[in-house]
C-alpha cells in the first residue's frame, strides 16, 4: 500500500503527536509502507495507531498503484537455477513456494520477488549453494526488471 499526504480545505482543528508527525513527514507516494515503517522505526501496533490516526483525521490518503510483475521468464530462470542445486524436485519446490506465498505463478508482484527466491533458497541443503544460488537470481531479477 501507498500513502499521500492531503491537504484539508476545511479549518477543523487536528490533533498530532511526536510520532503522528514523525510519520506524517516520512510519508511519501513512492514509499511502500514497508520502506515508512523502517524508516521511523516504529513497533507495528504503534505504526499502524497513528498510520489510522492520520486517515481518520484526513491528513493522509490511499494511493492506488498498479504493481509491477517480474518478467515471464523469472519462473524459468529460478526453476532452472534451483535445478542446478537440487534436482528435478525445482519444479515441486517453486510451484509449493509460489503457492504458499498466496501468489499467481503468471502475475508474481516485482517487490515479492525476493521473498519468492528466499522462500526457495531454503530447500538448499549447503549454505554456499543458497548464497550462490540467490546471487545468481538476484542478477537474474535485476536484468528483467531494470
Amino acid at each position: 500500500m501507498y500513502f499521500r499526504k492531503r491537504i484539508r480545505k476545511d479549518l477543523e482543528p487536528v490533533s498530532l503527536d511526536a510520532d503522528m508527525i514523525r510519520l506524517l513527514l516520512a510519508i511519501d507516494e513512492r514509499k511502500s509502507l514497508y520502506q515508512i515503517a523502517a524508516e521511523v522505526e516504529m513497533d507495528a501496533a504503534t505504526f499502524k495507531t497513528n498510520l489510522n490516526k492520520l486517515l481518520e483525521q484526513g491528513l493522509i490518503e490511499t494511493v492506488q498503484k498498479a504493481a509491477a510483475l517480474v518478467g515471464k521468464s523469472f519462473l524459468p530462470s529460478l526453476r532452472m537455477n534451483l535445478a542446478r542445486m537440487i534436482g528435478p524436485m525445482a519444479d515441486i519446490v517453486v510451484e509449493d513456494s509460489v503457492a504458499e506465498l498466496n501468489l499467481d505463478a503468471a502475475a508474481i508482484p516485482v517487490e515479492q520477488a525476493a521473498e519468492v527466491i528466499n522462500r526457495v533458497a531454503l530447500e538448499i541443503p549447503d549454505e554456499d549453494g543458497r548464497i550462490r544460488f540467490k546471487k545468481a537470481m538476484i542478477a537474474i531479477l535485476n536484468k528483467l526488471n531494470p
